[in-house]
């Protein structure tokens, strides 16, 4: 009744997925929004790192120990980097990148840029040198072209926060130079660690002949580049330093070298993270929306909560799945789309709970517990429109003779229903309903119910006892005495709010409910107080006061059931408990013997009269052999 999902709420469903998604893209179109991503995309990077078991990069760093070593002013001599060639020719490298400034070679003019520009002729390797933007002196870089050196693009692009995600574009980068990959814009760097990830060696190491072995850079991609942390050593030259996806954990920038370095192992490897395009970002977006929305409106308000956790932590999941297989989403915007999702549904859920909550407080109260009440507005989907099929206890109660009384005074029948309905809820029952004088009530729904049956039958016992303090008080104003009669059963019924579009009600139905009604009123042909069904017996763990009086056959029914009666006296109990017996053994001496003595007893008086007919009747009768005791009962 509560949890159905109807057209006015997925209408709201789509309406504010809509919203989310609109409201979502205003906002990531902004640079604040932009600095959460790419801190996703970081902490994705540092979580999820290119894995690389081997590289054909190695690196020279123009580091302090090189400066140390050489204790030679900035720019350096031509001739450093003509030993440098030398020996990368002699180790067999396979190419030889020179990622320095344009005022750190050798001037075109200086007496020892032949020399230099001839050891790059003389190269048997692949010499290439930066041509940064905006560098004016494209004579320079000229003159080496001319003496066979390779002039790539190093520019670098970081973002607005000064981090490198970002591949460069433009196939004249120098990291495209040693792949053939076409890439789309915006593909993403995906770097293999932090700062010292791949083979460094100082400058002064690799170019000094006799000092490290020719295997470190046979067939090696070298790139050579500036590495050092402070601008000490170069002037007015700005430190070739960046920061990267790392550095918001270890808080280190990274080399340009070793970016370029991490640029050219993403093109020859495939790691490089490509990114949504914009109808992929929207479906996805909306997909998440849609989910959200449905999700949340299928669920009660109090697990929603719950169940945004879930999602979110499920966003991430995917998230990292997709990173891990090079895909980067836009993990903060799916995010926000699915807690924007969640405060639409909030609101307009908040109400619906609280209408709810009125609806089963203005319904409920008066004939359920306080305990079951809390229970039924955490829970409002136990009130479903429809039936379950569930086992209950089942207690029919009605005053005999009330018709009279009640045309005398309505107070009166106003104490009694008051009394029966407290005492029915407070034993953790559910008031089904009034039938003029009658009460009807049942255990183990709408909320389940342990020891439905021990508590159904301490509630008749109280109920019947309140009853006769009452009819005391009334014999002494003059009235006439009050006498209840209750019927309690249990057995497999259809419980939920049962009617019609127009009428319903919480209740009950089935043939224990049928049976607990005839218990009632069978009170009147034995005289007694409490009748119950022998389900009740077979599971009640206290039987001390209940009796077998008698087995019957309900109407339309075949088989016969035990009916029990409640007594007080124990020795009522033993010499009714004899006489039936004898009664089903067809003793008829024994049987009226016993029957007659409980006679003179008011309170037995109507029982023992019905079976001492029906001995003197079975007495002339030719009953059947399989007859035991049973006796047909007729009343509705």
């Amino acid at each position: 009744m509560f949890n159905q999902v109807g057209k006015k709420w997925l209408l709201y469903s789509l309406l504010s997925s809509l919203v989310s998604v609109c409201c979502v893209y205003v906002l990531s179109q902004s640079d604040a929004w932009q600095h959460l991503e790419n801190t996703a995309f970081d902490a994705q990077s540092s979580i999820i790192p290119a894995k690389v078991s081997k590289t054909d990069i190695v690196i020279v760093a123009i580091d302090e120990q090189s400066f140390a070593h050489y204790q030679t002013s900035w720019p350096w001599p031509a001739g450093f980097y003509t030993n440098l060639l030398k020996r990368l020719n002699q180790a067999g490298a396979k190419a030889v990148v020179l990622n320095l400034p344009i005022d750190a070679l050798p001037n075109a003019n200086e007496k020892d840029a032949s020399s230099f520009a001839n050891s790059i002729t003389a190269s048997n390797l692949p010499v290439y040198l930066a041509k940064r933007q905006g560098s004016q002196d494209d004579s320079l870089l000229n003159y080496y072209r001319d003496a066979g050196a390779r002039i790539k693009s190093f520019e670098l692009s970081p973002d607005l926060d000064g981090v490198v995600r970002r591949l460069p574009n433009g196939s004249n980068g120098i990291s495209y130079e040693f792949s053939t990959q076409n890439l789309a814009e915006n593909t993403r760097i995906r770097f293999i660690g932090d700062t010292n990830s791949f083979v460094t060696i100082p400058f002064v190491s690799a170019a000094n002949a006799n000092l490290l072995p020719d295997h470190i850079f046979k067939d090696k991609i070298v790139l050579v580049g500036i590495d050092i942390l402070a601008n000490t050593r170069f002037g007015d030259t700005a430190i070739d330093r960046y920061r990267t996806p790392f550095t918001w954990l270890s808080g280190k920038t990274m080399s340009g070298v070793e970016v370029h370095a991490n640029t050219i192992v993403n093109l020859q490897n495939g790691f490089s993270i490509s990114t949504l395009t914009i109808l992929q970002t929207a479906f996805l977006a909306l997909l998440v929306a849609l989910f959200a929305s449905y999700l949340f409106t299928a669920a009660p308000l109090k697990q929603s909560l719950l169940g945004l956790v879930k999602l979110l932590g499920f966003i991430v999941i995917i998230s990292l799945f997709a990173f891990y297989h090079s895909v980067s989403l836009p993990v903060v915007s799916l995010c926000a789309i699915a807690i924007s999702s969640y405060l639409f549904y909030f609101v307009l859920g908040f109400r619906k709970q609280q209408r709810q909550q009125q609806f089963i407080t203005n319904v409920f109260s008066r004939y359920v517990s306080d305990q079951v009440l809390h229970e039924l507005k955490d829970n409002p989907t136990k009130l479903e429109l429809g039936g379950e099929r569930k086992f209950l206890a089942i207690l029919f109660a009605d005053l005999a003779g009330f018709t009279k009384l009640a045309e005398q005074t309505a107070d009166i029948l106003h104490q009694v229903l008051t009394a029966h309905s407290r005492i029915i809820v407070k034993h953790a029952g559910t008031l089904d309903k009034y039938l003029g004088d009658a009460v009807m009530a049942f255990w183990g729904a709408p909320v389940s119910c342990e020891n439905s049956i021990e508590k159904a039958v301490a509630a008749a016992i109280e109920m019947n006892a309140t009853c006769v303090k009452l009819s005391e008080e009334l014999k002494r104003q003059g009235l006439p005495e009050l006498k209840l009669r209750i019927g309690v059963n249990y057995g497999e019924v259809i419980v939920g709010h049962l009617g019609s579009d127009i009428l319903f009600d919480y209740t009950c139905i089935g043939d224990a409910v049928n049976q607990a009604a005839r218990l009632e009123s069978a009170n009147r042909l034995y005289g007694s107080d409490l009748l119950i069904g022998q389900a009740v017996y077979e599971q009640l763990s206290d039987k001390s006061h209940f009796t077998l009086i008698d087995k019957v056959v309900l109407k339309g029914k075949s088989q016969a059931i035990n009916i029990y009666c409640y007594f007080e006296s124990a020795t009522h109990q033993q010499t009714l408990a004899q006489a039936f017996s004898a009664y089903c053994d067809r003793d008829w001496q024994n049987a009226h013997s016993y029957y007659q003595s409980l006679y003179s007893e008011p309170e037995l008086m109507v029982l023992c009269t019905l079976f001492l007919e029906r001995i003197e009747e079975y007495k002339r009768q030719a009953l059947p052999s399989a007859w035991g005791g049973e006796s047909y009962l007729d009343n509705k």
